[in-house]
């Protein structure tokens, strides 16, 4: 079998993704606790919903690449 290479600047590229998403998540949760007057202690007793909704966003912006590599590839 073939080793399958991975460019440095293609991994750059996807931590970016990956600390974007997190980040988002983050404010997210956040925005939550102030929009919902409640505690900050759920700023850290809530991660385990702060990491379901990063793999949410990772996924929905890879099939967002995905798409879009799609559609320029078709035109």
């Amino acid at each position: 079998m073939k080793d399958i290479l991975i460019s440095v600047d293609r991994q750059k590229s996807e931590i970016k993704w990956i600390i974007a998403c997190f980040c988002a998540s983050f404010l997210l949760n956040v925005a939550s606790i102030i929009a919902y007057q409640t505690s900050w202690s759920e700023v850290y007793t809530q991660w385990i919903w702060i990491l379901i909704i990063w793999c949410a966003f990772y996924a929905l912006s890879v099939a967002l690449r995905v798409l879009v590599y799609l559609i320029k590839r078709l035109f």
